[in-house]
């Protein structure tokens, strides 16, 4: 249906071909030769003329057209041997405003973007479809798909300085589950998202994806969290949950006091403001011994264990859940709240004492390891945030023959070796 609905729209956003080729359908079109537009043949000067505007410095642009350029180079040597037809292929670069990885390492980030514009039949006309389904991406700087570790409500309090937002958060915050699947710096080895075996030959509306991600030769981007730094950073998340909830606290309790100002003229809003107050500090049953108590937990575990065993990785449960279990507020059945208990290990840990309750850790469970980024890794990058730290490439596709032999050249032919070496 998506491939028909681009179909019908073509001919409000496509460019035709300056000979246009008579067609009965889009088959017809697929053994027609391809080209490629590359960055510097940009369509569009205008837009090309502000690829870069948010990397601000002009060495930024200068270092980001130029890896850019090389990445660009390489794909097109992997298609040296490859018969391109049925399509026009589209570069275009794009860069990203400045930040500070983790909120500690400054690095500007930018990107690579060829699109795949498949040639469609309209009308009994040929048209260049104006959107793509296959496209292959780089991402220098950055990396999609390697996601923290937990995630975080109301994250202001999480900041290293309560609501100072300044892109620096507590550790807890930064910490990476690590999927050995992907492959960090794995050579030809990728990982991709949705199995091909799983997705029926010509479905237009499934998307998939192979990810490369490549690091800096001989130096660790990517280091274990001890079981001590684990424990110390948990000790720092209490305090902010202290603060959340005591905040969360004061404004039930100052909304229903607003409601309950004039019980002799106002009875039945004095009742609703006694009610509300009962009924929304339900959701936080015993908030300040259940966080002193999961405390003592965790300082127990640093006092008495050695040093050996404190410096070993920690290893915790592989997938965050979301436990909701119910608080009675009253006597009558119905009087009860639904409380969300994030990031526990179990229901019995979330109902005891909440979220991130320490019960062990999982080294014969199953689990996995927590990482963080390496400080000694982005060593410089102050100097030169646009210099390649970390590349990411990512191919994404559809099956049909197309998509599937865009695909497979690009992971046979491509020289991913050059583009490890951009990062030395």
């Amino acid at each position: 249906m998506k491939y028909l609905f681009l179909m019908a729209m073509a001919s409000l956003a496509s460019i035709q071909p300056t000979n246009a080729q008579d067609c009965k359908s889009s088959k017809d079109l697929e053994a027609l030769p391809g080209k490629h537009i590359d960055a510097a043949h940009c369509e569009s000067p205008q837009q090309k003329a502000h690829w870069f505007d948010a990397l601000g410095t002009a060495a930024n642009k200068m270092v980001a057209n130029a890896t850019l350029t090389q990445i660009e180079t390489l794909e097109k040597q992997s298609r040296a041997n490859y018969k391109l037809e049925g399509c026009v292929l589209k570069t275009t670069f794009s860069g990203n405003t400045p930040t500070a990885l983790a909120g500690n390492y400054p690095l500007a980030s930018y990107d690579l973007n060829m699109g795949c514009y498949e040639y469609i039949c309209v009308k009994n006309k040929m048209l260049v479809n104006g959107e793509y389904e296959n496209v292959f991406r780089a991402y220098v700087n950055r990396y999609t798909g390697i996601e923290n570790a937990f995630s975080f409500g109301d994250e202001a309090y999480y900041y290293e300085t309560p609501q100072k937002y300044n892109g620096k958060f507590i550790a807890l915050y930064d910490f990476i589950k690590m999927d050995a699947s992907k492959n960090i710096n794995n050579s030809k080895g990728f990982y991709q998202d949705v199995p091909e075996s799983t997705v029926k030959q010509g479905n237009r509306s499934v998307y998939m994806t192979r990810h490369w991600y490549y690091t800096k030769p001989g130096a660790l981007l990517f280091i274990p969290v001890t079981r001590k730094a684990y424990l110390e950073a948990l000790l720092v998340y209490y305090q902010r949950e202290g603060l959340l909830i005591a905040d969360k606290i004061k404004a039930i309790e100052a909304e229903s006091a607003g409601m309950m100002k004039n019980p002799q003229k106002y009875p039945r809003l004095y009742e609703d403001g006694k009610r509300n107050l009962l009924i929304k500090k339900a959701k936080y049953p015993d908030w300040q011994q259940k966080i002193e108590a999961k405390k003592a937990l965790v300082q127990k575990t640093l006092k008495e264990n050695t040093a050996t065993w404190l410096a070993q990785p920690a290893v915790v449960k592989p997938k965050a859940e979301t436990f909701t279990w119910k608080n009675s507020y009253g006597p009558g059945p119905n009087d009860n709240v639904s409380v969300d208990t994030y990031n526990a290990d179990t229901k019995e840990d979330a109902q005891k004492t909440g979220s991130f309750t320490f019960s062990g850790f999982w080294d014969n469970k199953n689990g996995i390891t927590l990482y963080r980024y390496n400080p000694d890794y982005f060593k410089g990058s102050e100097k030169n945030p646009a210099k390649p730290y970390l590349i990411e490439l990512t191919y994404r596709y559809v099956k049909t023959p197309l998509g599937q032999s865009l695909v497979e050249n690009f992971t046979k032919n491509f020289d991913f070796d050059a583009v490890r070496n951009l990062l030395e």
